[in-house]
């Protein structure tokens, strides 16, 4: 596993953003409520993969979309029982919450739709501006304790992929979820990034 250098690693940082600004704006629509989104933390770029958010130990939420196309990889969105309950609570209509039947059969599609908005809008924008053909595969869910989690993520770790860690708040009156970002990409992603990179020095005011 190879983490991005600095320079590639603040384009990846600002890609990010972009992608989730705009994971917002559909979220908003989604809730029928604006969120606003926080990224203001550099250090999220640099969090270990192996060392995340106990996000309370068991019934953590692991939603994991892979990327297919000409860049390849995998995308992990992490929540806690909490932040997952809290989101179910937000997106659902009340005939559906009020009805333990339609909850169970709901319950999981919701953050399935959730992480769906989410990983699409930001592999979306890295294929627009990284001009490559990709997209996110149908997303899965799996409710693991930590080791699990850890487990399940240290067996997509390769020395051939590249690391981007992040961590974001989405936040709305009614509504505030952090939710941990883990993607794995190959050679492919470096590549993008990197002739992103020497564009962006050579044209700096386009």
């Amino acid at each position: 596993m190879h983490n991005l250098p600095k320079d590639q690693k603040q384009l990846a940082k600002q890609l990010i953003c972009e992608g989730l600004k705009k994971a917002a704006e559909s979220l908003s629509f989604f809730v029928n409520e604006k969120i606003e989104l926080d990224t203001s933390d550099d250090s999220c770029l640099d969090c270990d993969p192996l060392d995340l958010d106990r996000k309370g130990q068991e019934n953590i939420h692991l939603l994991i979309t892979k990327v297919v196309g000409e860049i390849q990889g995998v995308c992990c969105l992490i929540f806690s029982e909490q932040e997952a309950e809290h989101l179910r609570n937000v997106a659902l209509p009340e005939e559906i919450k009020s009805s333990p039947e339609m909850m169970a059969e709901m319950s999981d599609g919701i953050l399935l739709e959730v992480d769906n908005i989410i990983s699409a809008s930001v592999i979306t924008h890295f294929s627009n501006v990284l001009k490559a053909k990709m997209h996110g595969d149908v997303p899965a869910l799996k409710k693991v304790n930590y080791t699990e989690m850890i487990d399940f993520i240290r067996s997509e770790i390769s020395d051939k992929l590249y690391l981007v860690s992040f961590k974001t708040s989405f936040n709305s009156s009614n509504m505030h979820f952090k939710p941990e970002f883990l993607w794995l990409f190959e050679q492919n992603f470096m590549n993008g990034v990197t002739k992103y990179h020497e564009e962006s020095i050579q044209s700096p005011n386009d």
